[in-house]
């Protein structure tokens, strides 16, 4: 019976056969994800500018997200911390919104990207608007809320976390100039124990690149990758994943520190030698409409792995 599950579960991964959503994993069946809307959302985002932590043009993009969050039927969460930067206290906010599983009880899947850009004032020759870093996550993301609550509520409960403060104000990454919005939100759920209840934090970064290869990153849960990559060749998307194998800061390490198994989704080979990466040229002209749907599609198709295979090792 077991092998015969597992051709079973490999057809319906490869697109063989269908099936009606699993009775463990409502709405599963009927999730897709509409690359033309977060394509429109990236221009959107771009439009707004330079967007560094603090900033007028960051907060009416959160405005936005949170305006499109109440328009899917979520209810979006302010989370608002100050912490004290090398250019003094700056106010932040991350922003998020639950889609609630039925059962009281299930656990929670936290799916993340940060929306904040890097503060490159005085050190490029153009405004450094972010479309990729971190516009393209921004979009993927929004659109992952819009597809998922459309679909309604799965086995798990899920987050969709926007993060303030993840670029440092200093231009070198350093010390604790950084991750501001993942560690402020990884220290409250420390706090109030909902971090034991959080089976997986998925984060989004960087997926925008016109030749999207996905990394394998070391900081991330093994188990995770596997399950999310392995998805990913299932369903026709095996090129943009197996990237180099890299060493990642990012946001997820916070939530990787206490306990909860994360994964980063991200390709940090950004332009010939990354040469787009935090400079002028991260612009929508080096991002395609593909790239944010692979990484859309890659995110939903690993969702069943993670809801029926893994579990946390307590």
């Amino acid at each position: 019976m077991e092998f015969l599950g597992t051709l079973l579960r490999a057809a319906l991964a490869l697109g063989l056969v269908s099936t009606p959503p699993a009775c463990d994993s409502p709405g599963a069946a009927e999730t897709t994800f509409d690359a033309d809307r977060a394509w429109k959302d990236l221009e959107r985002i771009v439009a707004f500018g330079p967007r560094p932590a603090g900033s007028p043009a960051l907060e009416e993009q959160r405005k936005w997200l949170e305006a499109e969050l109440k328009a899917t039927g979520l209810v979006p969460q302010r989370e608002s911390f100050r912490p004290t930067t090398p250019s003094g206290p700056i106010e932040m906010a991350n922003v998020y919104a639950d889609l609630r599983s039925a059962d009281p009880q299930a656990e929670l899947v936290i799916l993340a990207s940060h929306f904040d850009t890097k503060l490159a004032k005085d050190k490029l020759a153009k405004p450094f608007v972010g479309a990729n870093d971190a516009g393209s996550s921004t979009a993927v993301l929004l659109e992952l809320a819009r597809s998922l609550a459309k679909a309604g509520p799965r086995a798990l409960s899920y987050r969709f976390l926007f993060l303030d403060g993840e670029e440092s104000v200093r231009w070198e990454w350093a010390g604790d100039d950084n991750t501001y919005g993942s560690r402020q939100h990884a220290q409250a759920l420390a706090k109030s124990g909902t971090g034991r209840t959080v089976r997986a934090l998925i984060l989004l970064d960087m997926v925008g690149d016109k030749q999207l290869k996905l990394a394998r990153e070391l900081n991330s849960d093994a188990r995770l990758q596997q399950i999310f990559f392995g998805a990913a060749r299932a369903n026709g998307l095996g090129k943009y994943v197996d990237g180099p194998a890299q060493e990642i800061n990012d946001d997820h390490l916070p939530f990787r520190d206490i306990g909860i198994p994360s994964l980063d989704l991200i390709d940090f080979e950004y332009g010939p030698s990354n040469a787009y990466w935090h400079s002028d040229a991260d612009t929508l002209e080096n991002c395609s409409k593909e790239s944010l749907g692979a990484a859309g599609r890659i995110v939903l198709g690993g969702l069943p792995g993670l809801e029926q295979d893994f579990r946390r090792r307590r």
